[in-house]
């Protein structure tokens, strides 16, 4: 009887003293596991401040101009800018969501603002096309700095509607080595005024790429043929894309429809599979050139 009592006194002695050690090792750690835990909050943090920022544009301040607009790529990074040039009384916010989508496949979206306050939110370009070249530079350079240098010029994609097509027009003929692949909606060859179709002829050799997209029932459809007509005199690689149901407008509906595949002929990747192993996107009816 004494012998099973002795051997019972100590289990309960050994338990106690593990228990003692397991305390002085917990009381005594080092404090690197408590500093541990704020860093994974801040990590949480910055996931949630992410995906809150993918619901809308990032701002983004323009020395001397309006702020602009922009979205990182979709995936990774990329050295390439997709720039929107919106047409007269646009809320460019609202626009560079609309382009989101499809632009940001390829590379970063900036959608600066032009100058002119027309009230209510919505913006213009007051035709002034040296303003507008003074403003998208800045815009380029902030958003480079903000990529941390990331963005180099090259394969840079032009994209302006209306009064945007008419900046764009001055742009790409001016900055042909940062602007080369141009996508044009409701082109006019009035857009090119001065000396811009000299220029056009001085630059032809660093322009890659041009698509000059354009509405059957808009009115400026005519001169969108003899800016085409221009292009193809000065050899430069183009394309007419003449939309046989559009009119002066760039459809929320129909942008994949619409703008997919002339963004992928102007960056070479028409006999490409789509990004992220989706099916080819139906084309709207077009008469192309």
């Amino acid at each position: 009887m004494y012998s099973a009592l002795i051997t019972r006194l100590r289990v309960v002695g050994l338990r106690r003293i593990a228990l003692g050690v397991v305390l002085s090792a917990f009381l005594h750690a080092p404090a690197v596991a408590a500093t541990a835990v704020p860093a994974r909050k801040d990590a949480r943090k910055e996931v949630r401040n992410d995906a809150r920022n993918d619901k809308g544009p990032r701002e983004l301040l323009v020395p001397g101009h309006a702020k602009a607009f922009y979205y990182p790529p979709a995936k990774g990074t990329s050295k390439r800018v997709l720039l929107w040039l919106h047409g007269r009384g646009a809320s460019v916010a609202e626009d560079c969501a609309k382009w989101a989508p499809v632009a940001r496949r390829y590379g970063w979206l900036l959608c600066p603002q032009g100058d002119e306050d027309r009230g209510g939110g919505l913006r213009g370009w007051a035709n002034n096309a040296e303003q507008g070249r003074d403003n998208v530079d800045k815009a380029l350079a902030a958003l480079r700095r903000k990529s941390k240098n990331a963005i180099e010029p090259g394969r840079h994609v032009l994209i302006g509607f209306s009064e945007g097509a008419f900046v764009a027009m001055q742009l790409g003929v001016h900055e042909a080595a940062v602007w080369s692949r141009w996508l044009v909606l409701a082109a006019n060859d009035g857009y090119w005024l001065g000396d811009g179709v000299q220029r056009l002829h001085e630059q032809k050799t660093a322009i890659r790429r041009v698509v000059l997209l354009t509405g059957a029932n808009d009115e400026v459809v005519q001169e969108t043929r003899r800016s085409f007509a221009i292009l193809q005199r000065e050899h430069v690689s183009s394309k007419l894309m003449v939309v046989t149901d559009l009119g002066h407008e760039v459809p929320l509906e129909r942008m994949s429809a619409l703008y997919t595949y002339p963004i992928r002929w102007l960056l070479a990747l028409e006999n490409d599979p789509p990004p992220g192993g989706t099916k080819r996107t139906k084309r709207a009816k077009t008469a192309m050139r």
